[in-house]
């Protein structure tokens, strides 16, 4: 009997595991398809492919978007980003180091996707809430904070090698792979730091 139970435990985990798995692949493909889309959409303008690529790309974490055209008539955009929730799965050692990391893979995915509209530069901004000390109310209040921001212009990224390869940001999200990890440290010595908050943020 036991024997029969677990035989029947493992059908259905694998059952799960392709179902799950079939879903992820399926989604994926889907955005790859939207993305395509609005690259190849001539009866839209350049800044409306591009917020609808960063939508894709950035989903519901996408707060803010602007794009203007440059003297070079180019694209210029910026991306406020950041979940609506104040709790985090990193811990205070790397809490910092993880948010860049993060930082880099959405500059790939979005650069990668928006560079055939005339993206030319690029500012993502990470806005979230935060739990703050409030004294004289001896309690904790939720406000949402600006703590980091770069910028990065797409022919900077063009002089790293494959950066636009989809596997670097699809199939290695936690940027475990040490070739990752490498081409993620090249594109962090081209970008331009110009907020960086993290270091305030004290985690419980």
């Amino acid at each position: 009997m036991n024997k029969i139970l677990l035989d029947k435990s493992i059908k259905i985990t694998f059952l799960i595991f392709i179902f799950v798995l079939t879903a992820f692949c399926s989604n994926k493909d889907s955005k790859k398809k939207e993305i395509k889309a609005y690259q190849e959409n001539q009866n839209i303008s350049d800044e409306e492919a591009l917020y609808g690529i960063g939508k894709i790309i950035f989903g519901d974490t996408l707060k803010t978007f602007k794009a203007e055209k440059n003297s070079f008539g180019k694209q210029d955009v910026t991306i406020e980003y950041g979940n609506d929730r104040a709790y985090t799965f990193y811990t205070e050692g790397n809490y910092s180091e993880r948010i860049q990391l993060d930082t880099v893979r959405y500059i790939l995915l979005y650069a990668a996707g928006a560079r055939s509209r005339n993206l030319e530069n690029l500012r993502l901004s990470l806005v979230k809430p935060y739990y703050v000390k409030e004294p004289d109310v001896k309690k904790e209040i939720m406000e949402e904070f600006e703590v980091f921001r770069t910028s990065i212009s797409i022919s900077d990224l063009t002089k790293i090698r494959d950066w636009d390869n989809p596997k670097l940001v699809n199939e290695n999200k936690n940027a475990n792979n040490s070739n990752v990890i490498e081409t993620f440290n090249q594109v962090r010595l081209l970008w331009k730091i110009e907020l960086n908050e993290l270091s305030r943020i004290e985690l419980k």
